[in-house]
């Protein structure tokens, strides 16, 4: 599974985040197991309006709210719950 589809997943299934919404720290804490070169820059890599220029083979499905504070795409969140099969 992808860190993309584990992180989506732990949001739908209410494992990280509040709501739609997660912290950076929110993020290593919970992907510790990971490496943290990837995983301390998945967040802003993969922003919808930032990312793209300097992460063009990530998938850009969140919007930085502040400062290591960021906003999942409910388009995102949807299409990987049709992939699971909750819609």
């Amino acid at each position: 599974m992808t860190l993309r589809n584990r992180f989506l997943d732990a949001i739908i299934d209410g494992e990280l985040g509040n709501g739609i919404t997660i912290t950076r720290q929110e993020f290593m804490r919970f992907f510790s197991n990971k490496n943290p070169t990837t995983t301390g820059c998945f967040l802003s890599n993969s922003e919808i309006e930032t990312g793209a220029p300097h992460s063009p083979n990530y998938t850009h499905f969140t919007l930085r709210i502040s400062e290591g504070r960021y906003y999942v795409h409910p388009g995102a969140i949807q299409a990987r719950m049709v992939e699971r099969g909750l819609l």
